[in-house]
């Protein structure tokens, strides 16, 4: 048996659901997806694309990171049980077995091959004050759209509206994370930035959309235009998904330097590199 602890995050669960089936397949063993809490939001949406996390005993089992992964794909481990934990945020561990991955997730059955749709993650990434002076601009998300044929543009976001917004506005909202102050740049810094990508995309006066993560992520799925900046939701949406285009910001997350990973790398037919 494979068991696999989730960490918060639809899209890093993604990551580590794959990595433990993928080793799974193997050895021909199951897989047990145990949610960070009781409580955990990604319950009820991992439902939705038919996967069910549970919380169980562990047994005595073979230890699996992001560091010696690879190792454990040996036959010696066949009759092991196995505990995997990390992110896995690795192309190089998924990019030879995208077909067998795609078969573990509901197909889409209607598929949009006129229009582009963008996952933007707005939301606490607009607080960051270490990766604020490295976002793309409004001219760059113009730049990368204008590289698509397309009719209507949709955006998947986690802000409630695609509209300008005020200090007192943004303040007031709820997000994914809840940012420290002494980690945030300034109200007006976060609010100026989103404003200006609000008002530099309303020339495509975009349709906006925000629903459940899972909702998100089959939406993004049935698209044949894809464009993201990062994020782990969409850049599995877009892997397991049938679009001809996809655009992935090149930096992917240049605040972290030597850490970056190097998801933007991947190098499927029809992707490119935009920033």
């Amino acid at each position: 048996m494979i068991y696999v602890q989730l960490t918060n995050g639809f899209g890093n669960n993604l990551f580590q659901y794959n990595a433990a089936r993928l080793l799974a397949e193997r050895h021909k063993q199951e897989v047990i997806a145990i949610p960070p809490s009781d409580g955990y939001y990604g319950i009820e949406e991992f439902k939705k694309i038919g996967i069910h996390l549970q919380n169980v005993q562990i047994p005595d089992c073979e230890r699996v990171n992001d560091t010696n992964f690879a190792s454990f794909f040996n036959d010696r481990y066949k009759k092991s049980n196995f505990f995997v934990s990390g992110y896995f945020e690795n192309y190089k561990y998924f990019k030879n077995n995208i077909s067998l991955i795609k078969t573990w997730y509901p197909s889409v059955n209607e598929r949009n091959t006129e229009d582009l749709i963008i996952h933007l993650r707005a939301g606490d990434r607009l607080f960051y004050a270490n990766e604020f002076d490295s976002k793309p601009q409004a001219s760059s998300f113009i730049s990368a759209i204008e590289q698509f044929n397309f009719k209507e543009l949709y955006i998947v976001t986690d802000m409630p509206n695609w509209k300008k917004i005020t200090a007192d506005e943004l303040q007031n909202m709820n997000f994914h994370v809840n940012v420290p102050s002494n980690k945030r740049v300034s109200i007006e810094q976060s609010v100026d930035y989103f404003n200006s990508i609000v008002e530099g995309l309303s020339q495509y006066s975009p349709i906006h959309s925000k629903n459940s993560v899972a909702d998100d992520f089959s939406l993004i799925r049935s698209f044949d235009n894809i464009l993201f900046q990062h994020g782990t939701l969409a850049w599995w949406a877009s892997v397991l998904s049938e679009a001809k285009k996809v655009g992935v910001y090149g930096p992917w997350r240049p605040w972290k330097g030597a850490s970056n990973k190097n998801l933007s790398n991947i190098n499927i037919e029809g992707w490119f590199k935009w920033n």
